[in-house]
C-alpha cells in the first residue's frame, strides 16, 4: 500500500501518523472465518495551532471511526497520535491527561448527557473528575454555560429534557470547554439543528475560537458548513484520504473526481445551475475485505486498468493542496493523466 503523506504546518498541535483501524465480522457461512472491515487505512495529517481542518465524505467512509481514533474512544491496529510533538501513550495516566487537552462534541446532543444529571452537574463532571474543588468547579461551569449564551440562572439547575436541541448542543461546547481544552472534536454536531440555529452555532464556535485560542477538527457531510469554518479540508472515502488542502483550493479547484462529484451535488438556487444528471452513480463498495485499487474507481468514469491494479500515491498540486488519484499523477500510466 502506497502511504499518503502529510503536508506539514508550522507549529502543529496535533498529527496523527499511520493511523489504522479494521474490525472483525462474522462470515456468511458456520464454518466461515471472520472478514475484516476496514475503517480506517493509513490516515495521517497534521492540525496547525489555531486552525480549523474540516473533514468530509459520504455516511460510511471512516469520519466518525477516525475521531474515535483521535480520542482514544477505539484503539488503534497501527500509527501514532501526537499531542504538540508528544506520543501519546497508552497509560491512564497519560490517556487522562490527553483528554484533559482534547475534548469532542457528538451529533446525538441528548445521548451525551446523563438525564439524572442537572446541566450544572454535567458541565462540573469532568472538571470535578479530574482534581477541581466542586465549588471550583461550579463557578466555572457557570461561567462557561454564559459564554455559550446560556443564562445560567435559567439553566443551570434544568435537565436535559427541559431544553431544546440547540441549547442542549451549547451545554455540549460549554462542557468540552470545561477543561481549558487546547484541541475541540466537532463529530456531525451541526447536522442535528435547524438552519438559524446551525448559523448561531457556527458562529459561537468561531468566537470560541479565538477567545480561547482553540484548534478544531470539524466532521461534517455538509460541505457548505465545512467550508464557512474550516481553514483546511480533507476529503476521506472507504477509510482513506483522498484530497487535502486549504479550503479555497479544494473548493475552488478540486481534482479528485469524487471531490468533484461531492461539490457538483450541491444545490444551487440560480436557474441557470440545474442538475440534469446525478454528478456520482452507485453504492460505495463494502468495506470488507478491499480490493488493491482505488475504491471509487467502480463509481468513476476514468477507471482504467491502473485504477484497478493499486491505489493511488499522493500527487502534490500546490504546496498546500494534494491527491491521490491516478489521474493527477503524469508518472502513472493512466491514459488520461496530466
Amino acid at each position: 500500500m502506497t502511504k499518503l503523506k502529510k503536508i506539514d504546518f508550522p507549529t502543529p498541535i496535533l498529527e496523527a501518523e499511520g493511523l489504522s483501524k479494521t474490525f472483525q465480522v462474522r462470515g456468511s457461512g458456520f464454518f466461515e472465518k471472520p472478514k475484516q472491515v476496514y475503517a480506517v487505512s493509513d490516515f495521517s495529517f497534521t492540525l496547525a495551532k489555531g486552525s480549523t481542518m474540516g473533514i468530509v465524505g459520504e455516511s460510511g467512509c471512516g469520519k466518525s471511526s477516525t475521531a474515535r481514533l483521535l480520542m482514544n474512544l477505539i484503539k488503534p491496529d497501527a500509527g501514532v497520535i501526537k499531542l504538540e510533538g508528544n506520543v501519546v501513550g497508552e497509560s491512564r495516566a497519560e490517556l487522562n491527561a490527553f483528554r484533559r487537552d482534547v475534548q469532542m462534541v457528538f451529533q446525538d446532543s441528548s445521548a451525551s448527557l446523563n438525564p439524572r444529571l442537572t446541566i450544572e452537574q454535567s458541565i462540573m463532571f469532568g472538571p470535578v473528575v479530574h482534581g477541581m474543588e466542586k465549588a471550583v468547579a461550579k463557578e466555572a461551569a457557570h461561567a462557561f454555560l454564559s459564554k455559550v449564551g446560556l443564562e445560567p440562572r435559567r439553566f443551570a439547575n434544568r435537565y436535559p429534557h427541559e431544553v431544546s436541541g440547540g441549547q442542549r448542543q451549547r451545554i455540549n461546547i460549554a462542557r468540552a470547554l470545561a477543561l481549558n481544552p487546547k484541541v475541540v472534536i466537532f463529530d456531525e454536531a451541526v447536522s442535528a439543528l435547524d438552519k438559524s440555529i446551525e448559523a448561531q452555532v457556527l458562529n459561537l464556535l468561531m468566537d470560541l475560537k479565538e477567545e480561547f485560542q482553540l484548534s478544531y477538527i470539524f466532521i461534517s457531510h455538509d460541505l457548505n458548513v465545512v467550508r464557512y469554518i474550516s481553514d483546511h479540508v480533507l476529503v476521506m472515502y472507504l477509510g482513506k484520504i483522498i484530497e487535502f488542502g486549504r479550503a479555497a483550493d479544494v473548493y475552488e479547484r478540486p481534482s479528485h473526481p469524487y471531490t468533484k462529484a461531492l461539490l457538483a451535488s450541491l444545490p444551487s438556487s440560480d436557474p441557470n445551475f440545474r442538475t440534469l444528471e446525478p454528478p456520482i452513480v452507485g453504492d460505495p463498495p463494502s468495506p470488507i475485505d478491499l480490493p488493491p485499487g482505488c475504491g471509487f474507481g467502480p463509481r468513476c468514469k476514468f477507471q482504467s486498468d491502473i485504477c484497478n491494479a493499486q491505489f493511488p500515491p499522493r500527487t502534490d498540486l500546490s504546496e498546500h493542496h494534494s491527491v491521490a488519484c491516478h489521474l493527477s499523477d503524469p508518472s502513472s500510466g493512466h491514459p488520461q493523466s496530466r
